[in-house]
């Protein structure tokens, strides 16, 4: 996988290697595309500097550790005021 960054503030528009496909970056956005994906026009791009190019690492998502949060209890509630807030002026 190779990411493409469009380095400028405007869009572009590419062919793609293969049949007929095309590809359109808005400004400073970023996308994915298989190796065999990138064509002769991304390349001469990526020289002039409209364009980088970087291998993509896959992301495996890590899964979520259980998170401890504190428990109330009544008595914290029911404080010297009776659980209730104290009005600010």
């Amino acid at each position: 996988m190779i990411e493409i960054k469009n380095l400028l503030f405007q869009p572009l528009t590419f062919h793609l290697a293969g049949g007929g496909r095309g590809l359109h970056l808005n400004p400073r956005e970023r996308r994915t595309l298989e190796e065999d994906d990138i064509s002769p026009e991304i390349d001469a791009a990526a020289k002039r500097g409209f364009v980088s190019l970087t291998p993509a690492t896959p992301t495996v998502p890590e899964p979520e550790t259980a998170r401890e949060e504190p428990v109330e209890t009544e008595t914290e509630n029911t404080s010297a005021n009776g659980g209730k807030r104290r009005k600010r002026r």
